[in-house]
């Protein structure tokens, strides 16, 4: 976890998008990180991150390989 006083999405941008997903409005994640996803969450090595309803669908993308 990294705490910084920058904004989200400006860190959204500065990363890969090919190795990072915006899953909620406070949480970007490393794809490569991800366990499994169950219902409403993505569990990570020792977390469980929310997936926000307007991120959603760029995780059903994920999961369709698309």
């Amino acid at each position: 976890m990294i705490i910084s006083h920058e904004k989200i999405s400006t860190l959204e941008k500065m990363l890969p998008r090919h190795n990072f997903l915006r899953v909620h409005k406070s949480f970007l994640i490393a794809i490569d990180k991800i366990n499994y996803i169950q219902g409403n969450q993505i569990y990570l090595e020792g977390f469980k991150v929310p997936i926000g309803q307007t991120y959603r669908s760029s995780i059903n993308q994920l999961l369709n390989g698309r």
